[in-house]
């Protein structure tokens, strides 16, 4: 008996090395897909994003895919991800320099200098321990080392400094090369540089130093401009991009963060000769941390102060003309055209047994089976829209589109979701639930094989989650039908609630609510 049960032991073993060979194999097929893919085409991130979770998924040893998809992360400014993948990379193969330097650049972006220098120095020390597969990869390595050095001036002279003069600007925003291509050039300014009160987003007196230095290099930027080496008829575009912590709602903190982003705007193009087309501020509250491990919704933390921060970011501009109007344009990540994307938005509910509707928003409270809610969103161009619901479990549920219908809208038309004079009702499940609301420029294609919609979706969503969105609120026009059980009063009040929401190449609107 008991040798049978050792037999059958190591016919299990052995069989499990036989498929997970085959898995490897399978997952370096992935792999080279996701190599394959370019980030300039359009959810080029996504795609590879998929692929290499695949990858691990099927081959939890394979270290190139946790690098890459760090990678990946670190691209969409989801760092605390980026790290986490990176230090997986390097656990496995611990004489690569590829995810030392990888962590290096997370911190070295979002303003952690110590920590950057910490990690570049680990990098550049396997430079005679790592051995590249070809002279192709030993060039490049090359490059990559030579490129850590400049990185590790730039820190020293940060360290040195105390804050950030204008000389280091302009290398950190202006380096000769980057890591490759779709690579983010960006600089951070934590709190202790460019301060505000809270709930305020005047400038204060101590954030004028460091503002000063940003407007020097804008300025000699900006003036010396014909020297610069961009593309033909392209030209630098700074986005300045305000960051929160948790504190508040989401939409609240987009709200502020963009007013401390316009804010740091006005007053360098008051003091300095910018142009003002040529600074763009985005404001993208608690949706891209660098920690949530810490971060508190009630009190002031470490991590907290962490999160709230000025970051300025080089893109490339272009002008173009469109029907008679001409504008300018800025390039993402990977050089895409980020593709204005407008909808306009409701989130509504009713109590259970009455007429009265409201808007669904943080803190709102429904029941399950008596209360209902539903969606209306319109287009202002062709677009795809995703909406997903989520409850306090993970369970998912695709709310739009339905089961076998496209996920294509077409501008100017009304979508009621589930649909016109009807509602969703809530089951037994309680606890917060999200609905999540995904406007993207191209469709979500799951490129693995057996994944369903939901998680593709979801993907999706964490991936277009720290991208910026506006918000205002609009009236439109009553529908020429009306929902049951809804009066033309009420009708009027849900036009009041209808908000325009605006982001660029894909974006998600997120609503949590209580389901008790």
């Amino acid at each position: 008996m008991v040798k049978k049960m050792v037999f059958v032991l190591f016919l299990s073993i052995f069989l499990g090395f036989i498929l997970k060979g085959e898995d490897c194999e399978k997952a370096k097929r992935y792999f080279d897909q996701a190599l394959n893919i370019k980030e300039n085409e359009p959810l080029g991130l996504f795609k590879k994003e998929q692929l290499y979770k695949k990858v691990i998924e099927l081959c939890p040893t394979y270290a190139p895919a946790f690098n890459n998809l760090g990678d990946v992360y670190e691209k969409q400014k989801r760092y605390e991800e980026a790290i986490a993948q990176y230090k997986k990379a390097m656990e496995l193969r611990p004489d690569s320099p590829y995810p030392y330097f990888g962590l290096g650049d997370v911190y070295y972006k979002t303003g952690r200098y110590k920590e950057a220098k910490y990690w570049y120095e680990k990098g550049l020390s396997c430079e005679n321990r790592y051995k590249p597969a070809d002279d192709k990869e030993r060039e490049a390595l090359k490059k990559e080392f030579a490129l850590t050095r400049e990185y590790m001036k730039s820190i020293e002279n940060v360290l040195k400094d105390g804050i950030i003069k204008a000389d280091t600007i302009r290398a950190i925003l202006t380096p000769a090369t980057t890591r490759g291509a779709g690579e983010i050039v960006s600089i951070t300014f934590g709190e202790e540089l460019i301060p505000f009160d809270f709930d305020k987003y005047n400038i204060r007196e101590d954030a004028k130093p460091q503002l000063n230095e940003i407007g020097k290099f804008l300025e000699d930027l900006f003036s010396g401009e014909k020297s610069i080496a961009v593309e033909p008829n392209t030209f630098y575009v700074f986005e300045i991009a305000g960051h929160t912590d948790i504190r508040g709602t989401d939409e609240y903190n987009l709200e502020l963060s963009k007013k401390r982003a316009m804010a740091v705007k006005e007053y360098l193009v008051r003091k300095f000769n910018i142009p003002e087309e040529r600074l763009v501020p985005k404001g993208y509250g608690e949706r891209s941390p660098l920690c949530t491990e810490g971060a508190s919704e009630k009190e002031e933390t470490p991590c907290n102060a962490l999160n709230r921060r000025v970051e300025i970011i080089r893109k490339t501009g272009e002008v173009i003309t469109v029907e008679g109007r001409t504008s300018i344009v800025t390039r993402g990540r990977g050089g895409i055209i980020e593709q204005k994307i407008i909808l306009d938005t409701g989130f509504f509910y009713q109590k259970g047994g009455e007429t009265l509707v409201n808007a669904l928003k943080e803190g709102s409270i429904l029941h399950s089976k008596s209360d209902k809610y539903f969606i209306f969103f319109k287009p202002e161009q062709d677009c795809y829209v995703y909406i997903l619901q989520e409850d306090s479990k993970g369970n998912l549920e695709i709310l739009f589109p339905e089961k076998g219908i496209n996920a294509h809208v077409k501008k100017g038309q009304d979508y009621w979701v589930p649909s016109f004079g009807r509602a969703f009702t809530l089951d037994e499940t309680k606890g917060e639930e999200r609905i999540y609301l995904l406007a993207t420029s191209s469709p979500l294609d799951s490129l693995i094989e057996g994944q369903n919609m939901e998680n593709t979706i979801k993907i999706a969503v964490r991936s277009f989650q720290a991208q910026s969105i506006s918000t205002r609120a609009i009236k439109v026009v009553r529908p020429k039908n009306l929902p049951q059980n809804i009066t033309p009063q009420e009708v009027e009040r849900l036009s009041n609630m209808i908000e325009q929401i605006e982001g660029e190449g894909g974006w998600v609107r997120i609503v949590r609510f209580r389901h008790e």
